[in-house]
């Protein structure tokens, strides 16, 4: 990766009523130092299927291994609307994300590229997926990562989505709160304006 890029990292689990998408954004130039700290975190401690299933100790040393990840935002959102299928809410949370998020807010990342790491991708959506990148990013698209790239990153923004969805409604204690770990981050709803 370079200064040029951002790096992207998309979970998307639609297996709710309510669709979750979790968009974990790094810089380019932190990529490697990220992805180093995020292994090696997991690596101590693995990543537990439920935050609030895991013990206080697992959450207080994740959260403090994980602060060593450099990021610049977490964007979560959850479609609340209804009706939408797999590939409409994955569009949609693209099109809020690219509108809202680290392009729009950072000076002259509006210019900078952008490669997309898929740690999912909803049933329906395979085919079109790029499509919708395109779409969504233009010229700013560098491309996709490979699957195997970018392991710790993925589960952290898989981990993300988990603890955003499990604790919408508490409060946890810093030590134990994961979003904590992001500088940045943004939790909500699809807006109805995409």
């Amino acid at each position: 990766m370079t200064d040029q890029r951002m790096l992207w990292l998309l979970h998307s689990n639609t297996e709710r009523p309510q669709p979750q998408f979790t968009m974990l954004v790094v810089d380019g130039a932190d990529a490697l130092r990220a992805e180093s700290a995020a292994a090696a975190a997991f690596e101590r401690t693995g990543a537990p299927r439920s935050w609030l299933g895991a013990s206080s100790a697992v959450r207080r040393r994740l959260v403090g291994e994980c602060r060593t990840v450099p990021t610049v935002e977490l964007i979560h959102l959850a479609d609340e609307k209804p009706g939408h299928a797999s590939a409409q809410s994955f569009q949609l949370s693209l099109a809020q994300i690219a509108e809202e998020g680290p392009l729009a807010s950072r000076s002259g990342a509006g210019s900078q590229q952008v490669v997309m790491a898929l740690t999912t991708v909803p049933p329906g959506v395979p085919p079109t997926a790029a499509e919708a990148v395109r779409a969504v990013l233009g010229r700013r698209f560098a491309g996709f990562a490979g699957p195997t790239q970018w392991p710790g990153l993925r589960t952290l923004t898989a981990l993300t989505n988990v603890v955003c969805q499990e604790t919408a409604t508490l409060d946890l204690a810093d030590d134990e709160d994961l979003l904590s770990i992001y500088d940045q981050y943004s939790v909500g709803g699809l807006s109805t304006d995409f």
